[in-house]
């Protein structure tokens, strides 16, 4: 397998006409000699889209691309099959297509149908390629002979591949190192916390002392799923929620290893590793301990922060309102949906409370609602 420094340019992309944004004109993409097509694609694509939010990108399917190999004809480049072996179609790679180093490449808007993918020519069409795939028989690097032959699937030891986890692992520690001292570092820089998390982590220990909860890892449990296990496990596992990125299934698998490291680091006891525990602990097994003594001094930390008041929170909320116009209807009829299903419970609270006016208003309001839905 080697590496390849190719040459891209791109034609002025009709998708991004009317926006601000603009992907590079050229640039140098490293692409594998095993590569298939659409794999170069999607390489040269997130290069030269590299400043451009994803639901703006072409995907591989949308651009063609062009090999200029020297002569006065292009060659586009398609996904193609080729050494069929009992019944078994290999797909083409950059390699069986001899792509040299130094190529150079043009992306262009797909062009429907390309001439060499046509029924009559002698490559096959878009629709066969995918009769093909979807018919199990065909195969990029190398065939699953043994899972062929068992009829199954083949035996997998994970730890074979710790050695190379562990590789790989390196050049990505400081950002891994990065996350968790942002995230739980609560007065440095842009990690100033908030007084919404200062809030909460008081009303927990409020809550603890009121009904007398002397044992420290309550607490911590409390605290871990207000926030660490609530929010920040989501953003790590799903940033395309927050952030206008693609995950794909590879980024995805790397992004779960970081959060159960993340849940292993927040537990209050020690985590048991032995030779059964997954590749994915034994990766990490040294830093959560440092791991788990930033949360601990985190909370720490927190809780000798001054007490925040109405004032602070009304004032860190105007800093982060938006013009965006809400349907106040809508979100109070969401909010009364919710509170009628735990109606008796909102009762039983305000009369403990004194609030018997308000819980006979709302026993009222229910009621009268209970046959008919609220027009918003």
């Amino acid at each position: 397998v080697s590496t390849q420094s190719t040459g891209v340019y791109l034609e002025e992309d009709p998708y991004l006409k009317d926006t601000p944004y603009k992907p590079l004109s050229s640039c140098q993409v490293s692409l594998l000699s095993c590569d298939t097509v659409s794999q170069a694609k999607a390489k040269i694509i997130d290069a030269m889209y590299r400043t451009v939010p994803d639901s703006l990108k072409p995907t591989h399917n949308d651009v063609d691309v062009e090999w200029k190999n020297g002569t006065p004809s292009s060659l586009r480049l398609v996904d193609m099959l080729h050494n069929t072996q009992d019944g078994w179609k290999q797909l083409e790679t950059l390699g069986t297509l001899n792509v040299e180093n130094q190529a150079v490449f043009e992306c262009i808007p797909r062009q429907s149908p390309p001439p060499f993918m046509s029924q009559s020519g002698g490559a096959p069409s878009c629709n066969s390629l995918l009769r093909e795939i979807e018919n199990g028989r065909v195969w990029h690097l190398e065939r699953d002979v043994d899972n062929e032959a068992e009829g199954g699937k083949g035996m997998t030891v994970p730890e074979v591949f710790l050695t190379r986890l562990s590789a790989t692992k390196i050049p990505l520690q400081k950002f891994v190192d990065d996350l968790f001292n942002v995230i739980f570092t609560p007065n440095e820089g842009i990690t100033s916390l908030p007084p919404c998390v200062k809030f909460i982590m008081d009303f927990l220990d409020g809550e603890a002392a009121k009904h007398q909860i002397l044992d420290p890892e309550t607490v911590h449990t409390w605290k871990n799923n207000a926030l660490p296990l609530r929010f920040w496990i989501s953003v790590i596992k799903s940033p395309d929620v927050v952030f206008d990125v693609r995950k794909n299934n590879n980024i995805d698998s790397c992004l779960s290893v970081i959060a159960q490291t993340f849940i292993d680091a927040t537990q209050y006891e020690d985590m048991m590793i032995d030779k059964t525990s997954q590749s994915s602990r034994l990766l990490y097994c040294k830093e959560i301990p440092v791991y788990k003594q930033h949360v601990r001094e985190f909370y720490g930390e927190v809780q000798s922060c001054r007490p925040v008041t109405e004032a602070d929170i009304e004032s860190a909320f105007s800093r982060h309102r938006t013009p965006t116009k809400l349907k106040r209807s809508s979100a109070v009829f969401e909010m009364f949906n919710y509170a009628t299903r735990f109606s008796e419970e909102v009762c039983d609270s305000l009369n403990e409370k004194g609030f018997r006016d308000l819980a006979e208003q709302f026993a009222d309001i229910c009621d009268s609602t209970a046959d008919s839905r609220l027009n918003v």
